[in-house]
Formats: C-alpha cells, sequence, structure tokens
C-alpha cells in the first residue's frame, strides 16, 4: 500500500476526519442540547469541528513540519534547499503541495480564485434566473436569501484575492528583481488556509439540512452580516463566518507578505520611482487588506461568540431579557464592517488601476504619461479610502451630525481616481495601439469604471443617498465597479501574464470572442438594472412588483449572455494550457523585469540578480514604436 505523503489529498482525508472528530467529541463528551451557562452546543460542535478539519488539513498537507521541526530542535532545511528539492518534482504534484516556491503559490491561487469566481457567477445565474419575471417562483424566500449572500460574499473575497493572490505572488517578486517572496512559509500558509475556509464557507446552505437535522441552514442576512441579525440567523451562519474568519486571515498574511517584499526585497536599482505601477497598486491594495481586513475579522470573531457562547457585542436585550444586559451595540458590527467593506472596494480596484496603466503603455508602445501623477493617485487612494466608510450608515440612523465630514471625504477620493483616469489617458493620446485581448479588457476597464465612480457620486451625497440606499441602483452601480472595474482588470492581468505564468499564449480569437460577449452582456445587463433602481426597484427581495418586470427581463437575458462568455474565457485557460501555442520569453516586447527572465521562470528566478538602471517605461525609440513578432522586444530594465 502507497505512503500517504504529505499532499492535498491527504489534507482532505484528515481533514474530514479532523471535522468529524472534532464535532463529535462535543456531541459524544459534553451533550448537544444543553445549555448550562448559555453556551449553544449545537454550533459549538460545529465550531470545533471546523478546528478539528483546519488542524486536519494542515496535518496532512505538511504546513507543521515546520514548527514541529523548532519545538525538538530537528534540522529545519533552509529557504535554498527547500527550493532545491521542489526543484526535483517537476510533476504536476507540486501544484498540490504545501510548497515555498512563490511562482507554484501563485498557480494555486489562480487556480483556487477561478474556481471561486465560477461559483459565484453560478450564484449569480441562480439569483437572475428568480429575477427574470416577477413572482418568487425558483427558490423559498429563505433559500433565495442564501444564494444573495453567499453570492455576494464569494465574489468579495474572489475579488479580494485575484489580484495580490496570483499575481502578487508570482509576477511582482520578478517585477522587483526577487528571487522570492520575504516570508516563503507564510506565504505557504496563506493558500493553505484559503482552500479549507473556502470549504467551510461552502457547508452553508447544506448544514441545516444535513447536519443540523434542519434546523435553520443558510443566511439571511445578505452579504453585509450585520452583527445583530447574524445573531438572529439560522446555523449556517456560523459556518458562514469561519469559513470567511479564514479566508481573512489568508488575505491579511498574503498582505504583509506584499508589504515586506516590496520594502526589502528590491534589487540594486530598482528604487521607489523605478517601479511597475502593478507594483504599486498591489502595494496599496496590501497596505488596505492588512489594515481593512483585520477589522472585519474582529467583527467576524465577536459575531461567533455572540451565537456560541452568548457574549453580547452585539446582541441587544429584547423585552428585558438578562441576556443583553451587557449593552450590545449594533452599530459596532456596522462600524466594523464597513471600516473593511469600503476601502475592500478600493483594495479591490487599485491593483486593476496599476495593471491596467502597465497594459497601456505595453501596447500603446509610449512611455507613463505623468509616473509620479499615477503614484500619487494610487497612495491618495489608500489614505482616502479610510475616510470614506460611514457613507454606507447616512440612513443607519449613527451619528449624523458627522454626516456632512463623510459626505466631504467620499467626494475627495475622486480627485485621486481622477489623476489615475488622467494619466491613463495621456497614455493612450497618440499612442500606436496593439489590439490584443488584453489590451481591449483595460480599454474597457476605463468606460466600466467610469461609469461606477459617476453613478457613485450620487450616493455620497446625503439626501440623494437617503433616497436610492435600498434600490437597484447601488447593486448595479456596485458592480459597474467591482466586475467592470476589478473583474475586467483581472481578464487584461491574465491575458497578458498568462505566458508568462504557464509558458503558452492563450487563444485570441476566444479571446475576443470572450471580450464582446463580456461587454455587451454586461454593460446591457446593469444599464437596465441601473434604470430598475431609479424606477424605486429595492434590492434583496425575491418578488417585485410588475412595474419592473421589462428591467429585469434584459438584465437576466444579458446576464446569461456574460455568463457565457465567461465559460468561453475558462475553456481558453483550460485549452491554452494543455495544448496551447508555446510561448516566448518576451511576447509583447514589454521591458519590465519579468519578461527578462526565461519562460518557464527557472527555480530562483535570475541566474544572476539584476542591476536596474533606467524605469520600465523607457519606450519611444523607432524599433519600440513596431510591435513586435512573436518573442521579440528590446532589453528592459535589467543591465549586468
Amino acid at each position: 500500500m502507497r505512503k500517504l505523503v504529505p499532499s492535498y489529498f491527504a489534507g482532505a482525508i484528515l481533514g474530514a476526519i479532523g471535522f468529524i472528530l472534532g464535532s463529535q467529541y462535543v456531541v459524544r463528551f459534553i451533550g448537544v442540547g444543553d445549555e448550562p451557562d448559555g453556551i449553544n452546543f449545537d454550533q459549538q460542535s460545529l465550531v470545533i469541528g471546523f478546528i478539528g478539519l483546519l488542524l486536519g488539513w494542515l496535518i496532512g498537507i505538511g504546513a507543521f513540519k515546520y514548527p514541529f521541526t523548532w519545538l525538538f530542535s530537528l534540522k529545519d532545511p533552509d529557504h535554498e534547499e527547500e527550493m532545491r528539492l521542489a526543484g526535483k518534482d517537476d510533476g504536476v504534484m507540486r501544484y498540490f503541495r504545501f510548497t515555498t516556491d512563490h511562482k507554484v503559490v501563485g498557480i494555486q491561487y489562480l487556480v483556487v480564485t477561478m474556481i471561486m469566481l465560477a461559483l459565484g457567477g453560478l450564484g449569480a445565474m441562480l439569483i437572475r434566473t428568480e429575477l427574470i419575471t416577477p413572482g418568487a417562483k425558483a427558490f423559498p424566500t429563505g433559500t433565495y436569501n442564501t444564494i444573495v449572500s453567499m453570492h455576494g460574499m464569494i465574489m468579495i473575497l474572489t475579488t479580494i484575492s485575484f489580484f495580490i493572490g496570483p499575481f502578487g505572488n508570482f509576477i511582482v517578486p520578478l517585477m522587483i528583481g526577487a528571487r522570492d517572496m520575504a516570508f516563503p512559509r507564510l506565504n505557504a500558509l496563506s493558500i493553505a488556509l484559503l482552500i479549507p475556509g473556502l470549504v467551510i464557507f461552502m457547508f452553508t446552505p447544506f448544514l441545516g439540512l444535513v447536519i443540523m437535522n434542519g434546523d435553520g441552514g443558510g443566511v439571511q442576512t445578505g452579504w453585509t452580516i450585520y452583527g445583530t441579525i447574524a445573531d438572529q440567523t439560522g446555523v449556517g451562519m456560523t459556518s458562514f463566518a469561519a469559513g470567511v474568519l479564514l479566508i481573512g486571515a489568508s488575505s491579511i498574511m498574503g498582505a504583509v507578505n506584499v508589504i515586506t517584499t516590496v520594502i526589502t526585497m528590491r534589487t540594486r536599482g530598482m528604487t521607489w520611482t523605478r517601479l511597475p505601477m502593478t507594483v504599486w497598486g498591489i502595494f496599496g491594495a496590501a497596505l488596505l487588506a492588512a489594515i481593512g481586513t483585520s477589522s472585519f475579522s474582529v467583527d467576524l470573531l465577536m459575531i461567533l461568540l455572540d451565537r456560541v457562547y452568548k457574549t453580547s457585542f452585539f446582541y441587544v436585550a429584547v423585552g428585558g431579557d438578562a441576556a443583553g444586559a451587557g449593552g450590545g451595540s449594533p452599530w459596532l458590527s456596522q462600524n466594523l464592517f464597513w471600516f473593511f467593506g469600503h476601502p475592500e472596494v478600493y483594495l479591490i480596484v487599485l491593483p486593476a488601476f496599476g495593471i491596467v496603466i502597465d497594459i497601456l503603455v505595453v501596447f500603446g508602445r509610449k512611455p507613463l504619461f505623468g509616473y509620479k501623477t499615477a503614484v500619487l493617485g494610487i497612495m491618495g487612494v489608500v489614505v482616502l479610502s479610510f475616510l470614506v466608510w460611514a457613507h454606507h450608515e447616512f440612513v443607519s440612523g449613527w451619528a449624523p451630525e458627522i454626516r456632512p465630514v463623510y459626505m466631504a471625504t467620499t467626494e475627495m477620493i475622486s480627485i485621486p481616481t481622477g489623476l489615475i483616469f488622467l494619466v491613463a489617458l495621456g497614455t493612450l493620446w497618440r499612442g500606436r495601439l496593439w489590439m490584443t485581448t488584453a489590451m481591449l479588457f483595460a480599454l474597457s476597464f476605463i468606460w466600466n469604471f467610469l461609469i461606477g465612480g459617476i453613478t457613485g457620486i450620487f450616493l455620497s451625497d446625503v439626501p440623494a443617498d437617503v433616497q436610492l440606499h435600498g434600490g437597484m441602483f447601488v447593486t448595479a452601480h456596485f458592480h459597474f465597479t467591482m466586475v467592470g472595474g476589478a473583474l475586467m482588470g483581472f481578464f487584461a492581468a491574465v491575458y497578458f501574464w498568462f505566458p508568462k505564468m504557464t509558458g503558452r499564449m492563450m487563444d485570441e480569437k476566444l479571446g475576443k470572442i470572450h471580450f464582446w460577449g463580456t461587454q455587451i452582456g454586461f454593460n446591457v445587463a446593469f444599464l437596465a438594472l441601473l434604470y430598475a433602481g431609479l424606477q424605486g426597484m429595492p434590492r434583496r427581495v425575491a418578488d417585485y412588483a410588475p412595474i419592473f418586470a421589462g428591467a429585469n427581463f434584459v438584465t437576466s437575458i444579458f446576464a446569461y449572455l456574460l455568463a457565457a462568455s465567461i465559460i468561453v474565457f475558462f475553456y481558453n485557460v483550460i485549452a491554452s494550457w494543455v495544448a496551447g501555442e508555446k510561448a516566448v520569453a518576451n511576447p509583447w516586447g514589454a521591458k519590465s523585469l519579468e519578461w527578462m527572465v526565461p519562460t518557464p521562470v527557472p527555480l530562483e528566478n535570475f541566474e544572476e540578480m539584476p542591476v536596474v538602471a533606467s524605469g520600465p517605461y523607457d519606450y519611444g525609440e523607432p524599433a519600440d514604436t513596431k510591435i513586435p513578432a512573436a518573442g521579440g522586444g528590446s532589453a528592459g530594465q535589467a543591465v549586468g
């Protein structure tokens, strides 16, 4: 019988065993149904089971070997030795193990986040199927609320992860001339936490039926999961909160690693003013993730404590109930959530800003227009994004006297965002545009996010927000920023760096089909939803008045077109990865460092550490105005 070696397969087996042992310990030895001292053992068994699942998973994939070798003073291989050991396994199994190679971690993130994108997209299609005509026909109301909650949260988690994860790991070290991330083992742990977090999150709709004897599966809160509502919803909330908490921890670890890597591991000559804009965008997003996600993690931990151990962080006494006498605050949860929730929007979009600008430069064959202006715009968004969260509470009744302050800061954030748009347009001006699929998605980012920004101005104004806050106008605005901005940036990044990450070229014909299907489907669907919102249609409802039927029918039909185009994208990724045209080192003729190393990228990236003597945007010589042949391109930043 073959020995069970550390791998994702072993982790899945031990994780399942850990969940069963952890949950059954509470059931068998403490007793479900007995609730001394106000402890809810039904949900406690679930939490202990999730802890067992996590421990079993980490043991199975080999993540615990490092603390144990330290604890027992055993020989702990240094990073160079680990890299040499990893290099001996060139097969596909290296992608199913706990590894410290930043390139393998980047690929793992790419695959996992695309699975998350598919799950979130499936939720969107279920929502649009329910809303295609009036009348709650497809699902019971409680099931529909769970689908809405899970769709919203998983798409947020996906968009948080799919820049810092794949590109922050694979591309950023290459761009700054580093051999790896600053904390390789923390890097491996970040993806190791994301996977069980996703599994626990996906328990949510099944708990009530399968595990807890039909008692309250699912989540009725919406993706914002305010604490007071979370205290009242079914057992599915425990799984929802525990899964998101783990994914949040993964995000924080990844963010800390990116920040440290960019600050401390830039190669000789790679000054702050020579960093590509992609690095600035991911660096800014990492700052937001490290600070903002911590606030949300505290919120989730308090929700779990309120539910499982009957604390009163958010629980408010009803009818003199002594259990609420501790003074729970419903506004505390809202503030903790939105201190993450609005910076999170910019956390998602900032990497797209940087990536889009880099792609415009490469395929416009021009120097960047206003480098320092673009950096000022990105870092200005980082600072101001922590001063705008309370505009989400204009209608909550919390601190109405400070509404003007948050209205002003929300409107002010348009200034650094506008600077980035000016840089993008200035870079395009009189450029020699090469209309690859990556370039098309970069251009689509500009107009889609512009619509999101313009519609957001109305929501920053208190009188208008009071009228629009609970309607589909907000939903459509949000999708123009998240899908129209972040997702279009993600697609651009995949088409641009796919050759470097996989050694294969993506099919450009399929890419164009994907692009046009996405643009037509998305824009028509959500412009129609903007119209429904202006008519007064409320959001988060399974049924609606017939006056909104036309707009919803159009939205659903074109949402199906959007989904079909994304299926084409998934097919393109898989088919190209398996049998696409082999890529050369620099198919785009770009000048940043990642294109100066061979494809596939060597184990330690650079045979000799590069010395940077110029910026990544020195286009303009006659040779640089030509579209390169496959594998062409002039020398970039590195010399010596």
